[in-house]
């Protein structure tokens, strides 16, 4: 199924999601979705006012929720709709925190995964000094509790958790950088000390992606709060221009994910 496909039958889904939240006049909520399925939301129009929210206020997987209770429309903030969301929170450590490996995001997720699981019902996977914590849909928190008890090779154990945005942070390392321009290429080159010459080609073989959409043009302008992913460097937020130099060059700010 080619993407274009896809798009249409996401934003059919979703349109559905919201007719049923008019006309039963109540909340309805979708599975989580990615940066690139947000940017399809904000593109469309709906009967009822939505929001996003994904666990804590700086989700980037979130869920959608259709208010039918609430008059006018467009994206709105969550804050009086938190409660409702159908969101589970889980804390996963090592039993034995002196014998486990270092395990990567890309480990929780697969042990998650290798239990039936699918992607979205879940959201962000958030490091902690001890563990980490998983936003997933209530309807698989207790499955997860009961039968994620390995990743890789180091035994875990999965608890359910509260209050985690009291707890947890998505942690930046701040870059301060300069550059000739705004463009994608040498904004990436910035954040991973990288020359633009092999920016190009990491871009030209699709490893970069912006707001979860591949960019195979090194001249497209980032805008501030744009979120670049270069696989097998990381993912960086492009925060804003703070300015320019005396020689026209742009002075900007980053928050690179730790």
């Amino acid at each position: 199924m080619d993407e274009k496909k896809d798009e249409l039958i996401f934003v059919r889904h979703i349109g559905e999601l919201a007719k049923s939240a008019y006309y039963k006049g109540i909340n309805v909520y979708s599975n989580f979705c990615g940066l690139k399925e947000q940017g399809l939301i904000l593109r469309e129009s709906f009967p009822v006012p939505y929001s996003f929210y994904g666990g804590f206020s700086d989700a980037e997987r979130v869920k959608i929720g259709f208010h039918g209770g609430v008059s006018g429309s467009g994206k709105i903030a969550p804050d009086d709709f938190i409660e409702d969301y159908p969101l589970g929170m889980i804390k996963i450590s090592p039993l034995n925190a002196k014998f486990a490996e270092e395990l990567t995001h890309r480990d929780y997720l697969g042990a998650i995964l290798n239990l039936g699981i699918d992607r979205s019902m879940t959201g962000d996977i958030l490091p902690a000094s001890d563990a980490v914590y998983l936003c997933c849909d209530e309807m698989i928190a207790s499955f997860l509790c009961e039968n994620l008890t390995r990743v890789r090779h180091t035994s875990v154990q999965a608890v359910l958790a509260e209050e985690m945005d009291d707890k947890v942070k998505r942690s930046y390392e701040q870059i301060l950088a300069n550059v000739a321009s705004l463009r994608l290429d040498a904004v990436v080159g910035a954040a991973f000390h990288t020359a633009r010459s092999s920016v190009a080609g990491m871009i030209s073989s699709g490893k970069v992606m912006v707001n979860g959409r591949e960019i195979l043009q090194g001249s497209s302008p980032l805008k501030e709060g744009d979120i670049v992913s270069v696989r097998g460097f990381g993912k960086f937020r492009y925060v804003r221009e703070s300015g320019t130099t005396k020689k026209g060059r742009f002075n900007i700010i980053l928050e690179k994910y730790r």
